[in-house]
């Protein structure tokens, strides 16, 4: 990725947190970003181009830091307290990238195929959690199902999180029960 494309993904990232995605003008961005109007569109063909490569941006910086530390000897539990705790660990540290996340999430902006990529990225998870099954660690549900409790959850956990500004210590015990709530309900 070029220098120039980083900063207008930074740009639109900025500038849809603070303005949303329809009240910020393609112009507005290239401005933030230092540069030509015409410029943007050489890097991005389209705003919804601009946006689904904000959605990847984001999704990449979160699966590699939950993904960050994970080593092929772990245990599936410790496995997935990791990655528990690393999810949380983005979203509070990173308040404004997480909830442009989740708008992005949500929205019908981000096309199928950029949805499709980002879940491609993250099929090591879908492997892990269809391993657990196999081995009788967790229930037998779909492995579909089983991510989106667990996304749900996290979300939650999140989102408590900020509301209540949780930190140090009562933020570690949050962290924790969360945890045990949801490993209590999916394993065997």
């Amino acid at each position: 990725m070029s220098d120039k494309q980083t900063q207008l993904i930074e740009a639109a990232i900025d500038l849809f947190a603070k303005e949303g995605f329809w009240n910020t003008p393609t112009s507005k961005i290239a401005k933030h970003a230092g540069v030509a109007t015409g410029t943007l569109f050489n890097y991005f063909e389209s705003k919804n181009d601009l946006i689904d490569a904000v959605y990847l941006q984001l999704k990449h910086e979160w699966s590699t830091h939950i993904m960050t530390g994970i080593t092929e000897d772990q245990a599936f539990k410790a496995v997935t307290e990791h990655m528990w705790f690393r999810f949380i660990d983005w979203g509070i540290n990173n308040p404004v990238r997480y909830t442009l996340m989740m708008q992005l999430k949500i929205s019908n902006l981000v096309s199928q195929e950029a949805q499709r990529r980002q879940e491609e990225e993250m099929a090591v998870g879908l492997a892990l959690v269809q391993k657990g099954i196999a081995d009788g660690i967790i229930g037998d549900v779909d492995p579909d199902y089983y991510g989106r409790v667990l996304i749900a959850q996290l979300e939650a956990s999140v989102a408590y999180a900020m509301k209540h500004q949780l930190k140090d210590m009562a933020l570690t015990k949050h962290i924790t029960k969360g945890f045990d709530l949801f490993w209590d309900g999916v394993s065997k």
